[in-house]
């Protein structure tokens, strides 16, 4: 009965509407600290773009800049060059042009989940697709760093993209003997999924490795298999053995800390709100194992996808920092386990139910996108104070003020205290914040004003 009303409204307005408020959100964010460092070429030589007291930079004006800057990048800082070459292309084009992409990607994002879920290309039902869009709103961890901000979007969304595209072959083949693909295919989309970020291409490589070990038992091993898997592998390769990471670790090393601190941090800061924020995606999996129409091949699919959601945050429990950002790819394994489930399940839920959660998330929606107008507001009133006095010695701005009530909301849609703090400007001139914020609108020098900001929540974490 659900299912039916639920169909009644068409796959596209469903696509169109999520790619409406999506594009909104992203016009009305602006760019931060890291989206005006990667607006120039990487100064490999004197470590990076994110070096405080930074010299000279040069601005991104070619195709040559991104690729030379990318090559210090790799050499000197880290081996995501494949999102980072996403970011200094749309920092040199302008954001308009990242906006409308990055909602499209939203959207092919939402499109692969529902493809790996159902196991085929085909038309999208609606009553699958709504709540793969309800999932991602809801269970995706630090929803505006991952998938708003130009420089997390393309670390995590745009990577995810790649990644769960690479898998749609191997599920294709699963639920499908007669599934062919060329390597010539498969071997380019291999490389780009293991030279992402590190934990989703961990996960990507353990993943494929799974699916050839389950292909070997049924004798349908293929040569695409090996030929993607090896793609991924060299990918992976050359993101986390860049020189670049142990340059970082020598010179930006923290403090050391024991083991039972890293795990307490991790647990606290990473482990537990992406497992919080997973939870709703169990209900689905848990009723198709009680009630659902099962059969073996659809009961192995299921487990795995959600054991392997449930092993990304455990796996990050044991490295040196695990943000939550960090397991960005365990809901969405979760969501495609879960889209499987509700394929094979019937549920008859009171109609009020279902009203009252489309209010719900409806009201989210349209409070993030205030906090988005107002932050917007101010980012363009600060940009037009910074013009009228270009010729100043010193600019000093207001600090971004935001609602109480982001502080209060654990998943955080919009640019929340944390992410304000340690994104926009520093009282401090030598800061790398300030700096590439001058250095972009081309100012001596661009400050907060010092009262306001120590009164921000995030004050007494600074350190300076």
């Amino acid at each position: 009965m659900t299912k039916i009303k639920l169909e009644k409204i068409s796959w596209k307005i469903i696509l169109i509407s999520a790619f409406v408020i999506f594009l909104s959100m992203n016009l009305l964010t602006p760019n931060f600290t890291d989206d005006y460092a990667y607006s120039f070429v990487w100064d490999g030589e004197h470590d990076g773009n994110f070096r405080n007291d930074i010299g000279d930079l040069k601005r991104i004006e070619s195709f040559s800049d991104i690729f030379v800057s990318q090559y210090s990048h790799w050499m000197t800082w880290g081996g995501r060059t494949v999102a980072h070459i996403f970011v200094q292309f749309f920092a040199w084009q302008g954001k308009i042009f990242f906006d409308f992409a990055n909602a499209i990607i939203f959207s092919i994002l939402a499109l692969i989940i529902y493809f790996l879920g159902t196991g085929k290309f085909s038309i999208p039902q609606s009553s699958i697709l709504i709540p793969i869009f309800f999932a991602l709103w809801f269970c995706l961890p630090e929803f505006f760093q991952t998938t708003l901000w130009m420089t997390g979007s393309c670390n995590y969304l745009w990577m995810a993209v790649f990644q769960f595209a690479f898998l749609i072959p191997f599920v294709l083949k699963f639920w499908n003997d007669k599934f062919k693909i060329s390597p010539a295919l498969i071997i380019p989309l291999g490389l780009l999924a293991g030279w992402s970020n590190e934990a989703g291409g961990a996960m990507i490589l353990l993943t494929s490795f799974l699916a050839i070990i389950y292909f070997w038992r049924q004798k349908k091993l293929e040569r695409w298999m090996f030929a993607g898997f090896f793609a991924a592998l060299i990918g992976f390769a050359l993101l986390i053995l860049a020189p670049g990471n142990f340059h970082r670790e020598e010179i930006d090393s923290e403090e050391n800390l024991t083991l039972l601190e890293i795990l307490e941090g991790n647990f606290l800061y990473g482990f537990l709100p992406v497992m919080l924020g997973n939870l709703i995606l169990f209900l689905p999996i848990i009723f198709y194992f009680l009630r659902g129409k099962k059969s073996p091949q659809t009961s192995l699919f299921i487990s795995t996808f959600a054991a392997l959601g449930i092993f990304v945050p455990c796996l990050l429990m044991i490295a040196p920092y695990f943000p939550a950002r960090a397991a960005f790819v365990s809901p969405i394994f979760l969501i495609v386990a879960a889209t499987t489930s509700l394929k094979n399940i019937s549920i008859n839920l009171p109609k009020k139910f279902f009203c009252a959660v489309g209010i719900f998330w409806a009201a989210t929606i349209i409070y993030s996108l205030a906090v988005d107008f107002s932050v917007h507001q101010q980012i363009s009133e600060r940009h037009k104070y910074i013009l009228a006095h270009k010729q100043d010695d010193l600019i000093t701005v207001q600090p971004i003020i935001l609602p109480s009530t982001t502080e209060k909301i654990f998943q955080v849609w919009t640019l929340d205290e944390e992410a304000r703090f340690y994104n926009d400007l520093t009282p401090y001139t030598r800061i790398n914040r300030n700096k590439t914020y001058a250095k972009y609108f081309g100012v001596k020098n661009l400050v907060v004003d010092e009262k306001t900001w120590k009164n921000l929540k995030q004050f007494p974490l600074y350190d300076n």
